[in-house]
């Protein structure tokens, strides 16, 4: 294998755009790209001895898409296989070295990124994959959404290239993290099912109160291990959610019907007023009384 053998280092086919290291320092000032943007992208098809070697890791985080042939990327003492229609992200300033297999060459498409939104990016895909090469199905807008980012720097590296090309790699990340969510476990879809059915049981519950005890007789499981899950899948705390639920059929009993804002306060079952005042501003932004009158 050949040793390092780099990025433009020519496999027939490579397309490759390296943003000037000189010009880094606007997108990473400007306020539509700094939390996201691009310092090199590309593509190299049957990248024969394409070996890479990073004892000290690389600045920025680095996704790579397979598509055709195999691999392997090896972070810490940690060994992947790369597959077809598979994708990693590497972990930025993390030792790491990736190759090509030597009879099946792969194709990849991958994408250097950094910003201040880079390291929630790549936590995300941890928590969702345990650092796990990703599977998924074939689709050739993903690849086009590669070539047209590439085509968009032949623009120019202006402001508006930079801002667009951010909102573009958006876009393309989410896509692989979305179907990252779609690789989990059974066990992952089971958990999804179980927050589905939290989320149903509270809504069937929205015009009455709900004690600790009766969530975990109805799902037998501990109050702490529905509560971390729920918010884990979903970002809120069961408790939140459900007064946000409460809040929002307060404002569609305002919308649809004459009740008083005292009557619909106790029929979701706040029995203090000023209590139901409180909360319906902590979620809304302002008081009972002043979004009826904004209707």
């Amino acid at each position: 294998m050949q040793k390092n053998r780099a990025l433009g280092s020519g496999f027939k086919g490579e397309k490759i755009v390296v943003i000037p290291r000189g010009m880094l320092h606007i997108q990473n000032n400007r306020a539509l790209t700094h939390h996201l943007y691009i310092t090199d992208i590309g593509y190299f098809p049957k990248a024969v001895s394409h070996y890479r070697k990073r004892p000290d890791g690389c600045p920025e985080y680095i996704l790579i898409y397979c598509i055709e042939g195999k691999g392997g990327i090896k972070t810490g003492n940690r060994n992947h296989e790369m597959l077809p229609n598979s994708f990693f992200i590497i972990e930025r300033e993390k030792a790491h070295t990736y190759f090509s297999h030597k009879t099946q060459p792969w194709t990849i498409y991958w994408v250097h990124f950094a910003g201040t939104s880079a390291d929630h990016i790549y936590e995300r895909f941890i928590g969702l994959n345990q650092g796990k090469p990703v599977s998924i199905p074939y689709q050739q807008n993903k690849i086009s959404e590669f070539e047209y980012i590439m085509d968009t720097y032949k623009l120019g590296f202006t402001d508006q290239v930079f801002e667009y090309s951010s909102m573009l790699l958006h876009k393309l990340l989410g896509s692989f993290i979305y179907y990252s969510l779609k690789s989990n476990t059974r066990t992952e879809s089971n958990n999804d099912d179980l927050v589905k059915d939290i989320t149903e049981y509270l809504n069937e519950k929205i015009f009455e109160s709900i004690r600790i005890e009766d969530i975990e007789k109805r799902f037998s499981r501990s109050s702490s291990t529905l509560f971390t899950l729920f918010k884990n899948k979903t970002g809120y705390s069961l408790i939140h959610f459900f007064n946000l639920i409460k809040i929002q059929k307060a404002c569609e009993l305002m919308n649809l019907t004459d009740l008083s804002i005292k009557e619909i306060g106790y029929k979701l079952d706040f029995r203090d007023p000023l209590y139901f005042s409180r909360v319906f501003k902590k979620y809304m932004g302002t008081s009972p009384s002043a979004y009826r009158k904004s209707l």
